[in-house]
């Protein structure tokens, strides 16, 4: 007895990881200027709160986790240079910083969040 098993091939054509940094690099550059626009300069907390919505969201979209790693790199250093502290100045002291990391756990849930998503896609 002869079982002839086939297998079909799904090419899946992701992103590349450049567009991917591009496009995330954008959207946290108008969340940015969104929350600049919206908060005082002393309102550091509602700041980093639209960072993180920005970060979070972006996480548990893209499947790239080395462009999610970058975009959230990068708004975290848009966050201190611009947000926190003005015209770019990263040096600053180490409070916008501890605002930084929150932007960087928010990635990290959302990219958890798309973890499980893609778990339980699998079990249906």
């Amino acid at each position: 007895m002869v079982v002839v098993q086939e297998r079909e091939t799904v090419a899946v054509r992701s992103t590349p990881t450049g567009m991917s940094v591009a496009a995330g690099w954008a959207l946290m550059i108008g969340a940015a200027l969104l929350a600049a626009g919206l908060f005082s300069p002393a309102e550091l907390p509602a700041r980093t709160l639209l960072m993180c919505v920005a970060a979070g969201a972006y996480a548990a979209v893209v499947t790239d986790l080395r462009a999610v790693v970058v975009v959230t790199g990068l708004g975290m250093a848009t966050f201190v240079g611009f947000l926190a502290h003005r015209l770019g100045d990263l040096t600053g002291g180490a409070d916008a910083w501890s605002y930084a990391v929150v932007i960087a756990f928010a990635a990290t849930l959302g990219a958890g969040y798309r973890w499980l998503r893609s778990i339980a896609s699998v079990t249906d």
